[in-house]
């Protein structure tokens, strides 16, 4: 009888053991579904952006057609897209880590006098303003509209406000060359025309040394004009002309470019260069063009 009453206590401290195991997973579970939901409070959720526009500092506007952004002040300004596609993406769904209830005035957070103002279209013609205040621990207070909603929204959102319209052009390359890969570099201005080949070890060397550290420096003008060119040197009776040829390192096909060099600028310490069929002009350490046209 004591060995039946020793095991129906057993089984009882077991089952009681189980339940409350099952109790501490359905709040785990609860717990955890609830902090997922908040983090997914959707803001807004709009169609495709079509225009984007902010101030940083300066005022910054920017609109898309035909699967292109452009900077609506002057369209032949180059954009890297990548900057417009994040930002456009960022904004066309807004997921809110938390919403404030019975909240402070504006002023509180930030959003009285906002550090960003951003409106944005959608390409249903849908307008949008959002606010960014102050920031709260890694998010920052966002309200939008009316402003009759305070919510908090990660740090990420703003990841790319900050960057200024010079940071956001698209630059030109240059491509990685050695003695290894060049093939043949031919020079030619002022009447004069010098070849170097990779038959002679010693003048891919030389020409190399100029090559494999020229890199472009501050873009000078980013839609250069015919009728321009001639003040930076780099009309066609002024300038040099460096015609490359070169295997790629990553497709490893043999490729050719033609870099023109033009005349020092003011302070003597840089070239004006242009790759040719680029509108771009821009300057490049004095020292290192000297050594692709001196090797």
């Amino acid at each position: 009888m004591r060995q039946k009453k020793t095991l129906m206590i057993l089984i009882l401290v077991f089952a009681g053991l189980l339940a409350l195991y099952a109790g501490i997973t359905f709040y785990q579970k609860n717990q955890s579904a609830r902090k997922i939901s908040s983090g997914q409070l959707t803001v807004k959720n709009m169609k495709a952006i079509t225009s984007i526009s902010y101030n940083n500092g300066q005022d910054l506007s920017f609109v898309k057609k035909d699967g292109t952004w452009y900077y609506e002040k002057d369209s032949a300004y180059p954009l890297e897209q990548s900057y417009l596609n994040t930002m456009a993406s960022q904004f066309q769904k807004i997921t809110a880590v938390r919403r404030l209830k019975n909240g402070d005035s504006l002023k509180d957070y930030g959003l009285e006098k906002p550090a960003y103002t951003i409106k944005v279209k959608d390409k249903e013609g849908t307008k949008t303003t959002y606010y960014i205040g102050n920031a709260s621990g890694d998010n920052y207070y966002l309200t939008l509209d009316d402003k009759s909603e305070i919510y908090t929204v990660s740090a990420d959102l703003l990841s790319n406000l900050s960057y200024s319209l010079k940071d956001m052009m698209k630059t030109d390359t240059f491509p990685s060359l050695s003695s290894g890969n060049l093939k043949k570099v031919v020079i030619t201005g002022s009447g004069k025309k010098k070849t170097y080949t990779s038959k002679s070890k010693t003048d891919m060397d030389n020409i190399a040394g100029g090559l494999g550290v020229f890199t472009f420096g501050d873009c000078q003008n980013y839609s250069v004009k015919d009728k321009e060119l001639s003040k930076y040197g780099l009309d066609s009776k002024s300038r040099i002309s460096v015609d490359i040829t070169y295997k790629d390192t990553d497709s490893k096909k043999t490729k050719n470019l033609t870099l023109y060099i033009g005349s020092k600028d003011k302070d003597k310490e840089n070239y004006y260069v242009q790759l040719k069929g680029s509108k771009m002009v821009y300057l490049s350490d004095a020292d290192v063009v000297k050594n692709i046209l001196e090797p």
